[in-house]
């Protein structure tokens, strides 16, 4: 019996299933990586059928299939017959906001194996990547390119989330040009460009990580409109412009890190320039909330935090910039306005 007299789960049984969450991540995982969303993306089909397309064992599909019923993604229409969910549909490839290549991501090694370490990273209070990878996870990302461009697909996904709320309530118009530091692929600064024509742009972001990015931006004919820029905004001489785009960077980074990375922003920008920042907003209750999981991963990959409201307005002050107001979405990114005067 795992319910109780009044049908629901027993405490135990919710905890039980807390405890084989990993379980879940994997089986997620490992069905964005074979494509079987998109599979079935035209109706059910027999898990036979599809080992036979993916050329695997149809097993271990039929079964990796059924556990995809307990996660909520996959429904069985028939005998060995199998359909997706309306969750399931988040993993198809060819859909606004597809969350495939976040699956792949946060299944991928770079995330899993350091989490196995998170009782050290209580105790220490600092990252374990080095011990669970062996360097940092930049390092590991540059030397895996596979998987890191599986981080820089699932980025480019969860910039879609934002960037239809951002420009809905941001007004791009004005600024000549928008600047997006760290801005990986320049999903999030071609929907500001493709919103906002009269606007150019400069992608900043690392020199190996801008190579991909060039075929996006010719893909959606803005190669001519945006300026690709390689550098690190840990040293001075970012570019000049009238906005700045800042999307889940300072997440990354202790106060030391983001103070800086915030004040070289502020020494390369023109007096008025603006500065959106696009980050979690940690809430300041205890109510129930994503948020503190996701400072619990920026502990343990990067030795980075979630920060309140307060926190985030300490920081804007301390490197001279003014809040001008903060902004909640409905893809759960806060939208936090700057000014330089």
């Amino acid at each position: 019996m795992d319910k109780t007299p009044g049908g629901t789960p027993f405490p135990t049984q919710l905890l039980y299933e807390r405890i084989g969450g990993y379980w879940l991540t994997q089986v997620i995982g490992t069905a964005a990586r074979l494509g079987i969303a998109d599979l079935l993306s035209k109706g059910p089909r027999s898990s036979d059928a599809l080992a036979d397309e993916l050329g695997i064992s149809a097993d271990g599909l039929y079964r990796l299939l059924r556990g995809g019923i307990s996660a909520g993604i996959f429904q069985e229409v028939g005998e060995r017959t199998f359909a997706l969910t309306p969750m399931g549909e988040g993993l198809r490839s060819d859909i606004p906001g597809s969350l495939r290549d976040v699956a792949i991501a946060q299944s991928d090694r770079a995330h899993w194996l350091p989490w196995g370490q998170l009782t050290e990273a209580v105790r220490t209070g600092k990252s374990t990547v080095r011990e669970a990878l062996g360097t940092d996870i930049w390092e590991h990302f540059a030397k895996h390119p596979e998987e890191a461009a599986h981080f820089a697909r699932a980025m480019g996904n969860l910039s879609a989330l934002v960037a239809h709320e951002l420009t809905q309530q941001v007004d791009f118009s004005p600024f000549a040009h928008v600047a997006d530091i760290g801005g990986s692929q320049g999903a999030l600064l071609a929907r500001v460009l493709r919103a906002n024509p009269s606007c150019r742009g400069i992608l900043f972001d690392l020199p190996h990580v801008l190579e991909g990015a060039k075929a996006p931006m010719e893909a959606q004919g803005l190669h001519g409109r945006v300026e690709l820029v390689g550098g690190s905004f840990f040293e001075p001489g970012l570019p000049s412009a009238e906005a700045y785009l800042l999307k889940h960077i300072l997440h990354d980074w202790d106060e030391d890190s983001a103070t800086a990375i915030l004040r070289n922003i502020h020494a390369a920008a023109p007096a008025g320039a603006r500065l959106f920042v696009l980050e979690l907003v940690m809430p300041d209750n205890q109510t129930p909330s994503p948020v503190p999981l996701m400072d619990l991963n920026m502990m343990v990959l990067v030795d980075g935090r979630e920060r309140t409201a307060n926190e985030f307005q300490a920081l804007l002050t301390r490197t001279s910039w003014e809040l001008v107001g903060i902004r909640p979405t409905q893809a759960g990114t806060s939208i936090i306005e700057a000014v330089k005067r």
